[in-house]
């Protein structure tokens, strides 16, 4: 038994199927299980990642840096179990260190805090999951976090989510007051860049302050301008939650200026617009990046 679970692990470096989703592609650190195949992929330059260390979602870190996620349907003869002891050897294998690991009911109120696709990307049996969390230490290049979640879908395929984020800081693109107000005033709007939230929420992560900072200047500046200010999405899950989440984030928005540099809230509408107005195709993480943004809209 131990023999066949350490040659499967070794196979978690076959090659990507032809039937694996256009554009993705296995992850360098981490590889796949022979036979299985991508339905589901994106990668971020730049985001925040929810990594458990403990059961609970008390037990969550937040982790910063370039994240990768791909789900994968598993051959049909793979059971759960050994799709869990063979990702659990393959991690170990390729010098990670495994920080959590946890069964169903063990695993407490982590279910919906765990980072995954939704349906029918990734499918989750709520009765019978498994969560992994793993690290490699590399001092030069910044740490790099895994983890994996196994569970079974109707037809009785495992199903496996994982997620890898490397540390790495956040590249500014700022813009100032007067790159604002030339914008707006040739075309009405402009697009930041600079504000980031936390995962799947609308909390205002630290490093906005600058960018929100030039936002009140431009709006200092102009005394009687009245402004939209509008939350934009990529296509990462379903309309209705998008449209929800950037209508969250660009009250957000609001929120800060009035009450961290006294811009008059009625001089600020809000709207959130989900995935429907992008600027770049969703297909590749480079236009998934562009389209994620917060707009300022003149009235």
């Amino acid at each position: 038994m131990r023999a066949l679970l350490l040659a499967a692990a070794l196979l978690l470096a076959a090659p990507a199927l032809a039937q694996d989703l256009p554009g993705s592609a296995d992850h360098p650190l981490v590889g796949r299980y022979e036979g299985s195949r991508i339905n589901g992929y994106d990668v971020r330059d730049f985001d925040v990642y929810p990594f458990p260390e403990a059961a609970g979602r008390e037990g969550f870190r937040t982790i910063e840096g370039r994240v990768t996620r791909i789900s994968y349907i598993m051959p049909p003869e793979l059971s759960v179990a050994a799709a869990v002891r063979n990702f659990e050897r393959a991690l170990e294998g390729r010098g990670f260190e495994i920080v959590f690991r946890c069964e169903t009911r063990a695993c407490g109120d982590i279910f919906n805090a765990v980072d995954q696709f939704p349906l029918p990307r990734m499918v989750v049996d709520r009765f019978d999951y498994h969560v992994i969390s793993a690290r490699l230490k590399r001092p030069e290049e910044g740490d790099a976090y895994a983890t994996v979640i196994v569970s079974i879908d109707h037809n009785k395929h495992a199903r496996v989510m994982l997620g890898v984020v490397e540390e790495a800081p956040l590249e500014i693109r700022m813009i100032d007051a007067a790159e604002i107000a030339r914008s707006v005033g040739e075309t009405g709007r402009i697009a930041l860049y600079g504000i980031t939230f936390a995962f799947d929420s609308a909390t205002i992560e630290p490093q906005s302050a600058p960018t929100l900072a030039e936002m009140a200047a431009f709006l200092q500046a102009s005394p009687e301008l009245e402004v939209v200010i509008v939350g934009h999405t990529d296509n990462q899950g379903s309309l209705e939650y998008n449209l929800g989440l950037s209508h969250r984030r660009a009250e957000a928005v609001r929120n800060a200026l009035a009450r961290d540099h006294g811009i008059a809230p009625a001089r600020m509408l809000f709207a959130g617009a989900g995935f429907l107005a992008p600027v770049a195709p969703n297909t590749t993480e480079e236009g998934r990046a562009l389209n994620r943004r917060v707009e300022i809209i003149a009235r």
